[in-house]
């Protein structure tokens, strides 16, 4: 059976909605997008949230589909707004009710991986249900076998922590107690990730209240009728913006390296059809699911796929639910992005999710090479730190977030940014002086690594790499990709910098890691370094301008090696 999602009906009235009126309602969700982001930012205790963003904020119509977007991850939008249709179907209309906020993280459900844990709240005015308010975040711990959520060795779901498959956590305005304690209790940080939880909790309270005011100005009625005009008149925009692409068939393949048990390569497959205003992303050819957690749950396919284009199209455009009705997604049940419960997906953002996002940038690249990129590697390279705090004697959990620094592919007229991951959009690597003051390690070096962007005409942008000394006895978690599969080049480019992990111990010795470890022992004076993939090149080295190569050359970008004999440029 191939799984396929796309438009269910895309027909529509003439707007109602005066242009004046439409624009002042949307720039005034979007207003409340910001507002809920910053009520996160400001309220969460764990760093993943308010150093390093990794959030989302949503605002959803009446009928549960996507209004705005926070600027913060792409792809959680598209796996919060399937998580949130698995809810509204399975109940009638009557069963939500004021001040009812809905728990959920199961991936196959919905939703991106089971790290990601959403909390959705019906909005009532005048007793009428008028929309849905959102949050999206990446949970530290989800108390699975690995700590810091992702499980590189597990052979199951069940193995990859706690699981909310779109239940109540407040009824009526009365928090659940039992279920927020039964999430308290599965995890290894449990006072940090009670705070997260209720800051969510107050930025979906904080998006109900605002986006109640502004329904209750204009009436139910006419705010449904404004929510809808809004996603017509995105729809209407994103098929503008497809129909400009050549209409044919355009194919990709790419690769993952290492499942977390096994060091071998999958093949994926990507065939992209466009015919007027509709693109298809079909996967079939792509290898059988992964014994690992590289899997891509078919929802984060979609939602993948979703933000792939969210790259490539008029970023102008508002990102909603119309902008996805001109798009569908196939992929055979079984394949490492639609695999069959209970395979482990705990890596489906980054691993298999990560390679949509290369396969359809390929692709598009193909379609309009003028607007053609190098592979941005999608994958980063993931470190947590996990034991005992010696200051405090509590547990701690070190997510190490360098390995964001990716590098970016070069595109038809221009270079590829230096240490920078856009599928992660908007999330930041925290501020070092924080990280040492909140645990035990210490950063030795964050350096742009010479050679790792791809050589091309225009050139892919360099990984960071980064070296940190470990202060305490402790256990080490780490995944990345791209090492036996760098990220590849375009019409000529070469492929960008190979990912590595290497632990110096602290006699001297000296151990490169796999792609994927778990609970390896590390000790007080090791040091640990990482790098993800540098971005692919676009077009052949030797047409590369030679005053920019010079100036790679000078800048520390590439080698005086790479610059004889890769860009051949005479340097004596």
């Amino acid at each position: 059976m191939v799984a396929v999602s796309g438009p269910k009906d895309t027909q529509k009235t003439q707007s109602r909605t005066d242009p004046i009126t439409l624009e002042i309602v949307s720039n005034r969700l979007e207003a409340i997008g910001k507002e809920m982001g910053i009520t996160l930012l400001k309220t969460a205790h764990t760093s993943i949230f308010c150093e390093c963003q990794d959030f989302s904020v949503s605002t959803f119509t009446y009928k549960g589909e996507l209004l705005t977007m926070g600027q913060f991850i792409p792809h959680h939008q598209g796996g919060v707004s399937q998580a949130l249709q698995q809810i509204v179907n399975q109940r009638v209309p009557d069963e939500f009710k004021q001040g009812d906020v809905y728990i959920i993280n199961d991936s196959y459900l919905g939703g991106t991986h089971p790290q990601d844990l959403s909390l959705l709240a019906p909005i009532f005015v005048e007793d009428e249900m008028v929309g849905f308010s959102g949050c999206t975040a990446h949970q530290i711990d989800i108390g699975g076998m690995t700590a810091g959520g992702y499980a590189p060795k597990a052979s199951s779901i069940y193995q990859e922590g706690i699981r909310f498959p779109g239940i109540k956590l407040v009824d009526q305005g009365i928090l659940q107690t039992s279920v927020l304690d039964m999430f308290i209790r599965a995890v290894r940080l449990p006072y940090q990730q009670r705070g997260d939880i209720l800051a969510q909790l107050a930025t979906v309270r904080r998006g109900t209240e605002r986006i109640a005011e502004v329904a209750a100005k204009y009436g139910a009625i006419q705010f449904k009728q404004i929510q809808n005009d809004i996603l017509d008149h995105a729809e209407v925009l994103a098929r503008a913006e497809i129909e400009k692409l050549p209409d044919g068939v355009y194919e990709a393949v790419d690769y993952i390296d290492h499942d977390g048990h096994e060091a071998r390569l999958y093949k994926l497959c990507l065939k992209l059809t466009i015919v007027g205003s509709d693109i298809h992303l079909d996967f079939d050819g792509t290898d059988n699911q992964a014994a690992g957690f590289i899997n891509a749950s078919f929802s984060n396919t979609v939602a993948s796929s979703w933000a792939g284009l969210m790259l490539f199209l008029d970023p102008s455009i508002p990102r909603n639910h119309g902008f996805f009705r001109p798009i569908s997604v196939s992929a055979p049940e079984g394949c490492l992005f639609n695999p069959r419960f209970p395979a482990p997906i705990g890596g489906s953002t980054t691993e298999g999710g990560g390679r949509v996002y290369d396969l359809l940038l390929q692709a598009l690249s193909k379609a309009q090479p003028e607007r053609g990129i190098g592979t941005w590697s999608m994958m980063w390279s993931a470190l947590f730190f996990s034991g005992t705090h010696p200051k405090t004697g509590e547990p701690f959990i070190h997510n190490v977030l360098d390995g964001l620094g990716t590098g970016g592919g070069a595109r038809a007229s221009l270079d590829g940014w230096h240490a920078s991951c856009i599928a992660s959009s908007n999330s930041m690597i925290p501020n070092v002086e924080v990280e040492e003051e909140n645990f035990p390690v210490r950063y030795l070096r964050r350096e742009l690594k010479t050679d790792t962007g791809g050589p091309g005409q225009f050139r892919g942008g360099c990984a960071l790499e980064t070296e940190i000394l470990v202060e305490v006895d402790c256990l080490l978690t780490a995944f990345t990709s791209r090492k036996d599969c760098p990220p590849p080049g375009i019409f000529g480019g070469h492929s960008g910098g190979a990912s590595i992990f290497k632990i110096i111990r602290n006699n001297g010795t000296e151990e490169e890691l796999p792609q994927k470890v778990a609970d390896v022992p590390v000790q007080a004076g090791d040091r640990v370094i990482l790098r993800p993939g540098g971005g692919g090149g676009y077009g052949e080295p030797q047409l590369r301008d030679r005053t920019k190569v010079r100036e790679d050359l000078k800048l520390g970008f590439i080698s005086p090696q790479a610059a004889a004999n890769t860009y051949q440029l005479d340097i004596a």
